[in-house]
């Protein structure tokens, strides 16, 4: 099968499961091919038959537009009827238009919408016609390699993070304290602020920036602490 050129296969071991499921389903390869088509390895369902699907369903359709800009038609059953569409707009916005050069999309717009549409409808009013196959134009979209300029290689720039907050408010704290120390400890120590063993270095972000904020505040308490007056 792969080496006939009938399927769209590309390797024999796809044959292989192509002849199991002709087997299975009790098809014969060219029963199968009418409905559906093998595209990059992946089995797509030709809208064609999907269509033909709908109607053994029962489902009648009325189409209401189909052209360039839009595929819309009525679906109906019974007392049941859904309009469905595709326009212009979904297929930009799944990324289809503007159309690349030499695509279906460019070379036939109007027929792209319609078997889209129809896809759409089907797995929409009976999935089961199906089977999570999508047609032959959407596998096509699925697999097309998209033409996007090729990025240049960004340029790596070494970046230094320094934590400035934590570094400059320690700084600041030996600046304010480092001539005071012993009596900064002590002061530091009675209220429960560090533990023994501790120096002021070690006290919490909260605390320290207390202290820079307000340095001859805490000094003077500190100083009164270490000196208590006599009365």
């Amino acid at each position: 099968m792969a080496h006939s050129g009938l399927f769209g296969l590309t390797k024999p071991e796809q044959g292989f499961v192509l002849a199991l499921e002709c087997i299975a389903s009790r098809q014969t390869p060219l029963t199968w091919k009418k409905s559906n088509h093998v595209i990059n390895g992946q089995i797509a369902m030709k809208s064609e038959a999907m269509l033909s699907g709908l109607m053994d369903a029962g489902w009648e359709i009325d189409w209401v537009q189909f052209d360039s800009q839009a595929a819309i038609a009525d679906f109906c059953k019974g007392q049941k009827k859904v309009r469905i569409s595709f326009t212009a707009e979904d297929a930009k916005l799944a990324g289809l238009l503007p159309a690349k050069p030499g695509s279906g999309w460019q070379k036939f717009p109007a027929a792209m919408m319609r078997a889209r549409l129809v896809s759409l409808a089907t797995r929409m009013l009976d999935p089961r016609i199906t089977q999570g196959r999508y047609c032959v134009e959407e596998v096509s979209d699925f697999t097309a390699t998209p033409s996007t300029p090729a990025a240049s290689a960004p340029t790596r720039q070494t970046v230094n993070v320094t934590p400035e907050s934590t570094f400059s408010t320690i700084e600041k704290l030996e600046q304010i304290l480092e001539p005071h120390s012993d009596i900064a400890n002590a002061f530091l120590l009675s209220k429960n602020l560090i533990k023994e063993g501790q120096n002021f270095r070690d006290v919490s972000t909260k605390v320290a920036n207390m202290i820079v904020s307000d340095p001859d505040g805490f000094l003077a308490k500190a100083k009164a602490f270490s000196s208590p007056t006599i009365e």
